[in-house]
């Protein structure tokens, strides 16, 4: 029976060492190439000289488990990201088909993240403020141009791939701070093997209740025109959730994550769509496999 089968990523943030260990694992799990799907969070500090270093290696990486890559910038991405990869595509406010057989998929994209789901501009130069009626108006517009163009094609199943949650789904959690980017920094650096200086003591703030950190914008859309999938990252407390809500089907695959899954090891999806049905898991987790008991507790505790 032919199938597209996809291996669904998210929220990289420039760690290597996981892409190997993915790489790794897909390579003896899945008999055919997959496609990969990226939904955004690839590298992290565009202003970095190692940011194009580290999203190259990774899509280098991934081109060797994959027939092709599909991928948006998230917030830590530069709003322009694009790869010079005959496989690789990029899918923010764009449309695509893909086919094997007689199965075809229709998938369409928006990368960046609320304003809102953030309490801090710094590390992330791909924002939007859905709550300027203008802006709303213009990503809005952007989505549905695109989902007509793919009606057109007329595919078994249509696939919204956003960087962002549709509001109110698996989109819980307090709004990501910049300490919290700086820890997730100082996780990378250790994985790499680099050291710097001792922090300092972060100065206190004011807690911050848990909340939906999801898009309005794209939940609007999600419920009018509902795709068959919606795959999106950006919250990490929800990485691993899904929800089938009417015709659609959720995933958050923020779970690549290395915040907060060192202990519980990430996971990421896989998707499987033929002429009759949609199967999808969650199921591979990536750990180190022959670590000793004491470098798992220095390393994952």
């Amino acid at each position: 029976m032919r199938k597209l089968e996809f291996i669904v990523v998210s929220d990289i943030y420039s760690d290597i060492a996981t892409i190997h260990e993915l790489v790794s694992i897909t390579s003896q799990t899945t008999v055919c190439k997959p496609i990969i799907i990226i939904t955004g969070d690839i590298g992290i500090k565009t202003t970095s000289p190692h940011y194009k270093r580290d999203t190259r290696q990774i899509f280098d990486l991934l081109s060797k488990m994959s027939k092709q890559i599909l991928y948006l910038p998230g917030d830590s991405d530069n709003k322009q990201l694009e790869i010079t990869m005959p496989t690789a595509k990029n899918l923010d406010q764009q449309n695509y088909i893909v086919e094997d057989g007689d199965v075809k998929v229709g998938l369409l994209g928006l990368g960046g993240a609320p304003t809102h789901s953030m309490r801090s501009a710094d590390l992330s130069p791909y924002l939007w403020d859905e709550s300027t009626p203008i802006v709303a108006e213009n990503l809005l517009t952007e989505l549905k141009i695109n989902i007509e163009k793919i009606a057109q094609a007329q595919p078994d199943y249509i696939i919204l791939v956003t960087h962002s949650p549709p509001y109110g789904v698996a989109d819980r959690s307090k709004p990501i701070t910049l300490h919290e980017m700086h820890v997730l920094e100082d996780i990378l650096e250790e994985l790499k093997g680099e050291t710097k200086p001792e922090p300092k003591e972060p100065a206190k703030r004011a807690p911050t209740s848990v909340r939906h950190l999801g898009s309005r914008t794209i939940n609007n859309f999600v419920q009018y025109y509902k795709p068959d999938v919606h795959l999106f990252g950006h919250v990490h407390k929800e990485g691993g959730k899904t929800e089938t809500q009417g015709a659609t089907r959720f995933f958050n695959v923020s779970h690549l994550s290395p915040l907060p899954y060192r202990l519980t090891g990430r996971k990421f999806l896989q998707l499987n769509m033929t002429k009759e049905n949609i199967t999808s898991s969650f199921d591979h987790v990536i750990t180190e496999r022959n670590i000793n008991f004491n470098d798992f507790i220095e390393k994952y505790l």
